[in-house]
């Protein structure tokens, strides 16, 4: 396994396209039902918020070292401005945001008690955008453009990934590698990226055939390879680590890493946080991808969205053997 280059990742810019969030955390305790209906009463002990969507796949590449900056859209409210600030603390740049009176800031609160996801409430606006404001996207898309050595688009179905925005972004970034995490209903657009990260279930209703077996994942995996053009494909398998789809017909499977799993929410955003950020300082699709099956490992045995840090991923690196089955090729 070739050591992360910690200058090369300084020097890596990575510019994510998508839909922002804001993710609230109420952390509390369950002690008795309620009276009113049977449910848990959750006595809330603290509560916490953290950048989520696309901004917490910028918040995992700044935690790696490397230069992120953020196009999406916000609300005009105070969800938006939370948002904006916990970003930019962070270090993130946030020239490239939006903001859109018509709709609010997208949140999502998750209500966790003793380690234990209760409920989660979303409020969001998930019709697409004007064509004013997609208009006013693409500007501080354009305007940001230079010096990236990294592209993500994080399509969450909230209305800020249209077809039109697939196509120019890839039209616009040719030469630079595009990294996306798909959304089902977008299937055909993503044709001319780089590689995607869809989970098995998304792969699987995007071809039209559900993954149950080996022959299942390797049928899923080359369909999606010729539709699209790809130079590379994960298919991440849950407890099972991920599969590696290459444009020369090779295919691998990594095992999970993750010595215990508490929650697996924002994991498929740290899997293309550092697939993105580790091609961006010059390790190859392999290696890349072993190294982000690595650090899906460590977020997943923390409760909440946590953002992966460089000083943990190379820790792990040192104690994991990196087991890499090549299945065909």
């Amino acid at each position: 396994m070739k050591s992360l280059d910690e200058k090369k990742l300084q020097k890596s810019r990575i510019l994510i396209i998508g839909d922002l969030m804001l993710d609230k955390h109420l952390w509390g305790e369950v002690e008795r039902i309620s009276p009113e209906a049977p449910v848990p009463v959750v006595d809330v002990i603290r509560e916490t918020m953290v950048p989520g969507g696309a901004s917490n796949v910028a918040n995992n590449v700044v935690g790696l070292g490397a230069r992120a900056v953020v196009c999406g859209v916000i609300g005009r409210d105070s969800d938006g401005a939370l948002l904006t600030s916990l970003l930019q603390e962070k270090g993130i740049e946030t020239e490239g945001l939006v903001e859109d009176a018509s709709r609010p800031t997208t949140v999502k609160t998750r209500v966790i008690a003793h380690n234990q996801h209760v409920v989660r409430i979303d409020k969001e606006k998930r019709s697409p955008l004007s064509g004013e404001v997609t208009s006013a996207l693409w500007e501080r898309i354009r305007a940001v453009r230079d010096h990236i050595s990294g592209v993500i688009i994080e399509d969450y179905g909230k209305g800020v990934v249209t077809p039109g925005l697939i196509k120019d972004v890839i039209s616009l970034f040719q030469g630079v590698p595009i990294a996306v995490d798909p959304k089902e209903a977008h299937y055909l657009m993503y044709k001319g990226a780089t590689v995607m990260t869809p989970n098995h279930h998304e792969a699987g209703r995007m071809y039209g055939k559900r993954i149950e077996t080996r022959e299942d994942l390797l049928t899923v995996g080359d369909g999606i390879m010729k539709d699209l053009s790809l130079q590379a494909l994960i298919i991440t398998l849950g407890k099972d680590g991920m599969s590696l789809f290459l444009r020369n017909g090779e295919v691998f499977l990594i095992p999970t890493v993750a010595r215990e799993e508490f929650d697996v929410t924002g994991a498929g955003d740290t899997v293309i946080a550092v697939l993105s950020t580790m091609l961006a300082a010059g390790l190859d699709f392999g290696q890349a991808s072993a190294i982000s099956n690595v650090a899906a490992g460590i977020v997943v045995e923390q409760p909440g969205v946590v953002p992966i840090g460089l000083g943990q991923l190379k820790e792990r690196l040192k104690d994991e053997r990196i087991i890499i089955e090549k299945v065909r090729g």
